[in-house]
């Protein structure tokens, strides 16, 4: 029986009180969340007036992407001390999603730029710049110096993502020691590694040689020659570490003949003293 000075509302008078759907509230009063005040000998569920204030806080939570399960936890005792506890989790949570999402805002952000820069890039010279102290995560190194062949960088590359928790599509690259360099050894790749912001390990800032090269991975290995020629050329020397990074791979569709990567090692004028290699 209807109480007086208080009103009722069918499941479709509540729902579109709140400008939501009937299944909504079947849902849940199904789940056991949120239920009718009665149902009456018609079958019909009814809502009172009095359930319009806990239900737009529901909603209110809802919208604030609070789990059901909290929302339900709190709902069974309500308390300042419960609210608390619930605005916590969801900061922390939120904390980290806008993490997250910075995360991959920036592997996009770095995806443009590579790709824009592999289009416009001039192959086949060596370019002498300056860059900036940037930070690294690499993989760790090779038993037995072996190095990581060919045909073994796929492999390589899953130990790599999954020791270092790299999450994303990342952009990883392939490192070669100077000491292999001078001695002709192209063919290898001593460590992987991965722009790696405030955790990773500083790489110098300097003078560096930039040499793009077009066309499959398999190709790089003769391009280290006419780089090495390039550099001297100009009257420079190896003073670290080379790095290979792709900018256009197979992550855009292209025919591995239109590849794009580039080549970066550190130089120094050919009477200078060498500082020798990163690791």
């Amino acid at each position: 029986m209807k109480r007086k000075d208080e009103n009722f509302y069918t499941t479709g008078a509540f729902a579109k009180y709140f400008g939501i759907k009937k299944d909504t509230l079947f849902y849940y009063d199904e789940i056991g969340l949120f239920s009718p005040a009665f149902v009456g000998e018609n079958g019909y569920r009814y809502y009172t007036a009095s359930q319009i204030s806990p239900f737009g806080t529901l909603l209110a939570l809802r919208e604030m992407n609070v789990p059901l399960c909290q929302i339900r936890e709190y709902f069974e005792a309500p308390s300042p001390a419960k609210l608390e506890i619930m605005a916590t989790r969801q900061m922390e949570r939120l904390e980290e999603e806008i993490r997250r999402r910075k995360e991959i805002h920036g592997i996009f952000k770095q995806i443009l730029q590579d790709t824009e820069e592999g289009r416009t890039a001039e192959t086949g010279t060596a370019m002498i710049r300056r860059l900036p102290p940037e930070r690294f995560i690499y993989s760790s190194s090779e038993p037995g110096g072996e190095g990581i062949q060919f045909h073994q960088w796929w492999d390589a590359y899953g130990d790599f993502v999954r020791e270092k928790e790299i999450r994303g599509a990342a952009s990883v690259g392939s490192l070669i020691l100077k000491e292999h360099l001078e001695r002709g050894q192209f063919d290898r790749v001593d460590r992987l590694f991965t722009p790696g912001g405030r955790k990773g390990r500083l790489r110098p800032g300097g003078e560096y040689a930039v040499y793009y090269v077009k066309g499959p991975y398999e190709s790089l290995a003769d391009s280290y020659p006419k780089l090495l020629e390039e550099i001297q050329k100009q009257g420079y020397r190896l003073d670290g570490d080379v790095y290979e990074e792709y900018l256009i791979s197979e992550l855009t569709g292209e025919d591995p003949e239109q590849f794009v990567s580039r080549l970066t090692v550190k130089v120094c004028p050919e009477k200078g003293t060498g500082a020798g290699n990163l690791f």
